[in-house]
């Protein structure tokens, strides 16, 4: 009998006692054809894969089942570990797992080599997760993320200049990465179904990108768009030094709000500010 990935995850759960935990905010994806095509839109043969929160492992063995050369699964539920120590067994030397939480782990300390990300994130964890990502010094070890997120969160990522979803995490994402929306999930493709739309996107670090410091471009972002009602000569007043001579250095109109300028006018900023505090 062909058993349809809804009724294994069901017998996964019952078989291993386990159910959802809001704690954890779990929500877990049963959808055969979504499964197949978050992995076809993200894999490359003989890469290196760490998938975040494998949970049952349906999107686990599915990545397994492609000529990767290693999976690193990080789950920070120890609930799972059964199931994860029984797809060690059935793929001894492909696959490992850590049970601990993502946002407490240096993926670029424990990976020796490139790799991407598969993740169904759990919602309350995706934009840190992503941001840690993002912030780390080029050249960045990871390749690809593929990752399911809140419909919400994914059009902020992907929003344009000028629109009321483009802030503070666009400019930061758009600044160093190339976003791209793979599809778009259903509720009732988990179990159980999630309140919000989710979203399956793809980002990838632009091979060449304006470097000015981390630090104090996110620091201007999140000036700009801490008063994002306010024109730059308010929002960007807290900032200690002149604000006429930054925005002249850098060419840009005070009168403007932030949602009013491209991701290269923040880097502008930044090298102008970097400059009159030098």
């Amino acid at each position: 009998m062909n058993y349809s990935y809804e009724d294994s995850l069901k017998y996964i759960l019952k078989k291993y006692n386990l159910t959802a935990k809001k704690r954890f905010g779990q929500n877990f994806l049963h959808d055969k054809n979504i499964i197949n095509h978050i992995v076809k839109s993200s894999l490359s043969e003989n890469k290196f894969v760490v998938e975040v929160g494998p949970g049952p492992g349906l999107l686990t063995n599915a990545i397994l089942k492609n000529n990767v050369k290693n999976v690193l699964a990080i789950e920070t539920d120890k609930s799972f570990l059964p199931i994860l120590k029984k797809i060690k067994e059935n793929h001894y030397g492909k696959f490992d797992y850590i049970i601990n939480d993502i946002l407490k782990i240096n993926l670029d300390e424990i990976i020796n080599e490139k790799y991407s990300v598969i993740s169904n994130l759990p919602y309350n964890i995706s934009v840190p997760f992503i941001l840690s990502l993002i912030e780390k010094e080029q050249p960045v070890k990871w390749e690809k993320l593929t990752l399911t997120v809140q419909k919400e969160v994914a059009e902020r990522m992907l929003a344009k200049i000028n629109t009321k979803e483009y802030g503070r995490l666009s400019v930061l994402i758009q600044w160093r990465c190339k976003v791209s929306k793979i599809c778009e999930i259903k509720p009732s493709c988990f179990i159980p179904p999630p309140k919000v739309l989710s979203t399956v996107i793809s980002i990838e670090p632009k091979k060449h990108t304006p470097n000015p410091s981390i630090k104090i471009f996110q620091e201007i972002v999140s000036h700009a768009f801490g008063f994002r009602r306010k024109t730059l000569r308010k929002s960007l007043s807290r900032l200690d030094v002149n604000i006429d001579d930054l925005a002249e250095l850098a060419g840009i109109n005070l009168k403007l709000r932030a949602q009013n300028l491209s991701v290269n006018d923040f880097c502008n900023l930044t090298i102008a500010y970097e400059n009159l505090i030098s």
